[in-house]
């Protein structure tokens, strides 16, 4: 019998192993608590898969950034509608003026 994660022989009735702890097909199936090995390579795991995690998240947190910063631009570069009313600067698509609530469009 050999370790299935540092291929060290093993003696037959071993529920781990005496090289790098992990537990063994026996001690599997006999139900034998884990070793501290095997909950620091899970931690570890666990960790690898967490970073992963972070990773993904940053870049579609930065494409969600770029593609707010695009519609920004957008709607920074379309000419203002000036509100007859108080003379407040407002986006194209507004009805009504942001400031100080009157219908766009309209004469005072």
């Amino acid at each position: 019998m050999f370790c299935s994660k540092c291929g060290a022989e093993l003696p037959e009735d071993a529920y781990f192993c005496p090289k790098c702890g992990v537990r063994t097909r026996k001690g599997v199936e006999a139900g034998v608590s884990i070793s501290w090995a095997e909950v620091k390579d899970e931690f570890s795991n666990i960790g690898e898969e967490i970073e992963k995690a972070f990773t993904t998240a940053g870049k579609e947190i930065e494409k969600a950034f770029k593609s707010a910063r695009e519609s920004i631009r957008e709607s920074i570069s379309e000419e203002a509608v000036v509100c007859l009313h108080c003379g407040e600067k407002n986006r194209t698509d507004a009805k009504f003026c942001y400031s100080c609530g009157k219908e766009l469009g309209q004469s005072p």
